[in-house]
């Protein structure tokens, strides 16, 4: 199986201004992490302040890594496109301008728009795609339930010609039923538009049910990267941890 992913020795190192001498010190981030990803969806795991969405946020380009730092290769995706990768939050109460209607949200996904009315029928195929209907255009985002938010969100990340999505815990507060849907959605439209997806979880059942492979972080650093059918044969007893933990 062909790569679309490899990570490098990537690095990003944050610090803070100590007292009023203005020393510097190290405060988290990742350190030394290389992996390829072959498989079209992938988990990315650690707890709290492990560096996962550090990770994330620097494959994005939303974060800068070291200088010092190596580099992040995407293969069989669409590099010449300027938005082909992007991140969807946990917090979708604030993923969209809130003053924003649906419509307008979406339109700016576009590039800049010739003809609005070529515009709008892309938009409403893209929402029938996820699941809404052209109902929802005149709505703002207050007056959706985090499911339908996250579905605008998909839906605006695609227009944007989006193959790689990232997802932040984008799903943790949202209900079991809901969930299942969208994932159930994910696995129809990868198949449609060709798409990869990386996952930051601490849910290790979710993972395993959707990701194909699991990449686990502790404190900044990877531990295993390692296919969900082998992950109970793993010989890392921190990820044996968080098995047992979730078990």
């Amino acid at each position: 199986m062909k790569k679309w992913l490899e990570v490098e020795h990537i690095s990003k190192t944050f610090y803070k201004k100590n007292n009023w001498f203005k020393k510097k010190q190290y405060e988290g981030g990742i350190k030394d992490i290389s992996f390829a990803a072959s498989e079209s969806i992938i988990g990315i795991l650690g707890e709290s302040g492990s560096g996962k969405t550090t990770l994330v946020k620097v494959i994005a380009g939303i974060e800068k890594s070291d200088k010092t730092s190596g580099r992040i290769r995407f293969m069989d995706t669409k590099e010449t496109t300027k938005n082909h990768v992007s991140l969807i939050f946990q917090d979708y109460t604030t993923a969209i301008n809130p003053e924003f209607t649906i419509e307008e949200a979406l339109l700016e996904s576009l590039e800049p728009i010739k003809n609005k009315a070529e515009a709008l029928e892309k938009i409403i195929s893209m929402l029938e795609r996820v699941g809404l209907s052209e109902k929802y255009l005149s709505n703002k985002a207050t007056n959706l339930s985090g499911g339908q938010i996250q579905r605008v969100c998909i839906a605006r990340s695609l227009l944007s010609d989006a193959n790689v999505l990232i997802f932040d815990e984008a799903f943790s507060s949202l209900d079991l039923l809901t969930t299942d849907r969208l994932l159930d959605l994910l696995l129809q439209l990868k198949q449609e538009f060709d798409l990869h997806y990386i996952f930051v979880t601490h849910n290790l059942k979710l993972a395993t049910y959707f990701c194909e492979e699991v990449i686990f972080l502790k404190e900044g650093q990877m531990v295993e990267a390692i296919t969900t059918q082998e992950l109970m044969s793993t010989t890392s007893s921190y990820v044996q941890e968080l098995i047992d933990a979730q078990v």
